[in-house]
């Protein structure tokens, strides 16, 4: 018997990301034994810690790609805490990555501990805008801004927002994505003229 857990368990990480999944349900579930729920103005934390699996070929700091894997467990958090991922389920919805655009200040060193912070600074009808900062906890400093483009399926903004606290009042867009949302439309009309 313990042959074939043990079987199983390497067979497991084999073929799947085990501790994506851990953590996922780790952050969501820490947040809802510990955290109140929130509205979609509101800003939600998740605390992370630079280890020896987070470092690129240098060893010293965090690779390009754990950033990127980290603003998914504060995404998820943040649409469970604020109830949009429970609207979402409701209609049978998606919430998929359509851009993202990460801007990185300065490196997180090994062994340090930061928080990403989430909010949601704009929405559109069937597009929700997410802006996500690093921060290291020993000196506040912000070491990545990252601005990500969420593509709603068979959902929409009203029905996403409905019994949350703060959507009845849209955001005016700001500046950055304004001029964001410009160069994904050049670089969409370049792609399309090759095509």
């Amino acid at each position: 018997m313990y042959c074939i857990i043990v079987t199983l368990i390497a067979l497991a990480y084999i073929f799947w990301d085990v501790n994506y999944f851990l953590r996922i349900a780790f952050t969501i579930g820490l947040g809802r034994l510990f955290q109140k729920k929130c509205g979609v103005n509101d800003t939600t934390t998740i605390y992370g810690f630079c280890t020896t699996q987070d470092v690129d070929i240098f060893l010293k700091h965090m690779n390009n790609a754990r950033y990127v894997r980290e603003l998914d467990f504060a995404r998820f958090h943040f649409y469970d805490r604020t109830g949009i991922y429970e609207n979402i389920k409701a209609v049978d919805g998606h919430a998929l990555q359509g851009a993202s655009s990460i801007r990185y200040r300065r490196t997180i060193p090994i062994f340090s501990a930061y928080k990403v912070e989430t909010k949601l600074a704009y929405w559109e009808d069937k597009t929700l805008f997410i802006e996500q900062k690093f921060i290291t906890l020993n000196d506040g400093f912000v070491r990545a801004v990252v601005l990500s483009r969420q593509n709603l399926i068979n959902v929409d903004t009203e029905t996403l927002f409905r019994g949350i606290p703060g959507a009845d009042q849209k955001p005016e867009c700001p500046e950055e994505i304004k001029h964001w949302l410009q160069a994904i439309e050049i670089s969409s009309a370049r792609l399309r003229k090759k095509e």
